[in-house]
């Protein structure tokens, strides 16, 4: 059995991967449905038709991210190819589709589009640590060879494939620490609530332009003509981590000058 695998239940083995996603996506929600209830006042029938549009919102945005991800691919190996998936092509998806769901949905007299998106948000921060924790049990989106005492040696996995007994970065685990850290910040610094969304293109954006320069897989690339030994600007998530941060500070000005009027 691989160390990836959870034990047998039943006659079954559970990947480790989507044991954490499951985890993730649970405490999601918990914590979408405390904040609401708790801090912002919406009533159990409110928050569980909330709670509903986000779970569609979730399937969507894993068909998003497994068409973004092959697009990518396809564009890169000159056929198609679909398989695997892509964070930031799931987020756009599901952001998108969760804000459609509920302008036409959600019909309730509380209905502050800006509250409602800042407590998902956070709790997608939290969902998407879980995730990394089980990115690192899988042994994928890994980080470069390494010398130093933060390497790391997979002994299965993706990882293993491309440097068999070779130290590369956990950056799996760089990022969840960075994911906690965020959602820790986010959810009860009091002096920026209500810029939660604002903040996170920023910071997100800003910690995956920089992550992505260690990162080991093959991250695909916009112009093919740009041809290094490293992982350098611009990967096709560097280019859209860097319009989450232009988006982010647009929205956080708006938001500002919006405040002084």
């Amino acid at each position: 059995m691989y160390p990836y695998l959870f034990p047998e239940i039943f006659g079954n083995t559970i990947p480790l991967y989507d044991l954490m996603i499951a985890v993730g996506i649970f405490f999601f929600l918990i914590y979408v449905a405390t904040r609401l209830e708790k801090h912002h006042g919406f009533t159990r029938k409110q928050t569980n038709r909330i709670l509903l549009l986000i779970v569609i919102s979730l399937l969507f945005a894993l068909l998003s991210s497994f068409v973004f991800d092959g697009v990518f691919h396809s564009i890169k190996q000159g056929e198609l190819t679909f398989g695997t998936i892509s964070f930031l092509g799931g987020l756009i998806g599901g952001v998108a589709c969760l804000v459609v769901l509920l302008k036409l949905f959600y019909r309730e007299p509380n209905k502050n589009m800006k509250q409602i998106m800042n407590t998902v948000i956070v709790g997608v921060i939290l969902a998407h640590a879980f995730g990394r924790i089980g990115c690192f049990l899988a042994g994928c989106c890994y980080g470069m060879p390494t010398d130093s005492f933060l390497g790391v040696i997979f002994p299965y996995g993706h990882a293993h494939e491309a440097f068999p007994d070779i130290k590369i970065f956990p950056t799996q685990l760089f990022e969840a620490t960075f994911l906690f850290g965020l959602f820790f910040v986010l959810a009860n610094l009091k002096k920026i609530r209500g810029y939660e969304l604002e903040l996170y293109l920023i910071a997100y954006g800003i910690w995956r332009i920089l992550i992505e320069l260690i990162r080991g897989d093959d991250r695909g690339r916009f112009l093919s003509f740009i041809t290094t030994e490293y992982n350098v600007f611009p990967t096709p998530s560097q280019y859209l981590s860097l319009f989450m941060v232009v988006g982010g500070i647009f929205l956080l000005l708006h938001s500002k000058k919006n405040q002084s009027l």
